[in-house]
């Protein structure tokens, strides 16, 4: 049987909340509201991306979360679109790469300064579980919100 890649965890969105200062992260299928925030200041969170052994992304990449799914449905159309993509974090001198492994698995690297933590797994598992992902970030804040986020609907929205 050929090799089709690592397995892929289902991706999960943690809201930061901050409780005396010390920060707790919430699944967002958890949340009945979204923390309080000061005036101007981002909606913080992660996104946690294992794929086999290898945890892509998780606590040590606390970011404005809707940017930075926002940058992953853009990562994930632009490999759709060309076969390759990166993006940048929103907030960090940090990348996300996207690029082809033939045959039908994609490389996806995280790559801030000295630090790369890279995986290969199938390609349509790959983007199935961010494009998942996005839709259930994009859909929830709505639900919390009661406003459609510019939108984003994940890659592939129109």
């Amino acid at each position: 049987m050929p090799f089709d890649g690592l397995p892929v965890e289902p991706v999960r969105t943690l809201i930061a909340f901050e409780q005396r200062r010390e920060v707790e992260f919430v699944d967002i299928r958890d949340c009945t509201e979204l923390p309080k925030l000061r005036r101007g200041a981002d909606l913080t969170g992660v996104i946690e991306l294992t794929i086999g052994p290898v945890a892509l992304l998780g606590p040590d990449w606390e970011s404005d979360i809707p940017g930075l799914w926002g940058a992953v449905a853009d990562l994930v159309a632009g490999y759709r679109e060309n076969g390759r993509a990166e993006v940048r974090f929103p907030d960090q001198s940090a990348y996300l790469t996207l690029e082809p492994v033939p045959p039908g698995l994609v490389r996806i690297t995280v790559l801030a300064g000295p630090y790369r933590e890279t995986a290969v797994t199938g390609e349509e598992k790959l983007l199935s579980a961010l494009e998942a992902g996005a839709e259930e970030f994009f859909a929830k804040l709505e639900e919390l919100t009661g406003r459609s986020v510019a939108g984003r609907r994940g890659p592939s929205a129109g």
